[in-house]
């Protein structure tokens, strides 16, 4: 079994790991990143499953989805955090982002709006998004990518590692209306 291998069933049955980070720094030492050549595989819905961050925001739990939808070709991102199951559905906090990729690893984010996302009514799906009013900047450097793993440092330091979520596409969290 190779390290990337390892490393993905490492983050879907065990992601409180103690290995996780040496995984991470294997696979990184064994990773070649061009996200410009690699932008179907960086395009889609990914689960964070560990990180380095403190914040439990920024880290995985198993109550809750934390996603970060990216289409790059479209230059959006979106960071959205819901609880698992059913309720998850309904409610959503949500943050849309402008991305713009700098170079074979590096993608600038730029945070524009924030909010809540809820249910579908009447053909619309009910949003609450408001302008950032300070625009929010970072960038994150993506140092694995393979289909199911990317594995990404932000601007502040901290590693994340996330996998892809195959059963939930695009289309279900960017709207037209939104953006």
């Amino acid at each position: 079994m190779n390290v990337f291998s390892q490393l993905t069933g490492i983050l879907q049955h065990t992601p409180k790991s103690k290995m996780i980070g040496e995984l991470i720094k294997l696979a990184e030492s064994e990773s070649s990143v061009n996200i410009i050549n690699q932008i179907e595989l960086l395009t889609g819905v990914w689960e964070l499953k560990w990180s380095t961050s403190n914040s439990p925001l920024l880290n995985y739990s198993p109550l809750l989805d934390n996603l970060q939808i990216l289409e790059p070709d479209k230059r959006r991102g979106l960071n959205l955090l819901r609880a698992k199951g059913f309720v998850g559905r309904f409610f959503s906090t949500n943050i849309l982002a402008s991305l713009e990729i700098i170079d074979q690893k590096r993608i600038d984010v730029s945070f524009e709006k924030a909010g809540i996302m809820g249910p579908q009514l009447l053909g619309k799906k009910i949003s609450f998004l408001s302008e950032i009013k300070k625009t929010q900047k970072g960038w994150l450097d993506t140092t694995v990518l393979t289909p199911s793993l990317r594995v990404c440092k932000g601007y502040k330091g901290t590693t994340f590692a996330l996998l892809k979520r195959d059963d939930l596409s695009l289309s279900e969290f960017f709207n037209p209306y939104l953006l």
